[in-house]
């Protein structure tokens, strides 16, 4: 299978994902990101998203098994297993780390289903073939606060300068636009919290988004050809916060595309 989107020609843990996938009902949607800290660059990733009902016959079990094959141990499998039957979509990803890398599935949930208030999304992400490296995600929704009380959620988070200036100023964006989502993102026993804003609505390309998103990518090595390499792509989605390490990151979502069955990647 060739990558989705343009993406580089996957290997390893990557070509498992699509490989896992390949059984899955098109069309996906399918979609870059890139991820910030300080001045590292970490290109790469990926989201592979679909309706639940496109797994087929078995939802349940033929998720488990994607995981499986994936490389989650069994028992770490059951929050999402609880859950999945109220689950509208799902979304896989891809990232690579230091260590090894990540993958991540995503169960997204409609606001009569929500595993909890708030939740839109729950999300397992663990290292393929490495025992107790997963961790449990939840994105829940901020859009019920008034645009002042996002905006001082976004300063409780992202670290002053920079990296906070571009959060602020993507909510102005976001605010001309309509279907804003706001997620607040947490994990359990470790740092990790962090924003999440789809600028989606706001139809903008990177080239035209470049004085918002330059002032924190342009100082990452190799962040500014990035942005050129893939001026023309759709802005998706920005992320920022405190990772599980504990240092600041940004993270880009763009370039969002159907592929439908048969379509080259």
């Amino acid at each position: 299978m060739s990558a989705p989107a343009g993406i580089e020609a996957p290997e390893g843990d990557a070509r498992a994902l699509l490989d896992a996938l390949s059984g899955v009902e098109r069309p996906w949607l399918v979609e870059r990101s890139v991820r910030v800290a300080g001045t590292t660059l970490r290109p790469g990733r990926f989201l592979v998203s679909f309706p639940r009902g496109a797994l087929g016959p078995g939802p349940s079990r033929v998720l488990r098994g994607i995981c499986m094959d994936l490389g989650l141990e069994e028992q770490a499998f059951a929050p999402l297993d609880a859950l999945q039957s109220a689950a509208v979509s799902v979304h896989f990803g891809f990232e690579p780390e230091p260590g090894g890398a990540r993958v991540k599935c995503y169960l997204e949930f409609p606001a009569d289903a929500r595993p909890e208030r708030d939740a839109v999304f729950l999300a397992l992400k663990w290292k393929p073939g490495q025992q107790g490296h997963h961790v449990l995600t939840r994105y829940l929704a901020r859009d019920g606060l008034r645009p002042d009380a996002q905006a001082a959620l976004i300063r409780d988070i992202v670290e002053a300068g920079a990296l906070r200036d571009l959060m602020l100023g993507a909510l102005d964006l976001a605010g001309t636009a309509p279907g804003l989502r706001l997620l607040e993102v947490v994990e359990d026993a470790n740092p990790r919290r962090s924003v999440d804003l789809n600028l989606a609505d706001a139809r903008m390309t990177l080239e035209a988004a470049g004085d918002l998103l330059l002032p924190v990518m342009g100082p990452a090595r190799g962040g500014r050809a990035y942005l050129d390499a893939h001026a023309g792509d759709r802005l998706g989605h920005v992320a920022a916060g405190t990772g599980r390490d504990g240092r600041p990151f940004f993270t880009l979502y763009h370039g969002a595309r159907r592929l439908h069955a048969g379509e080259p990647a």
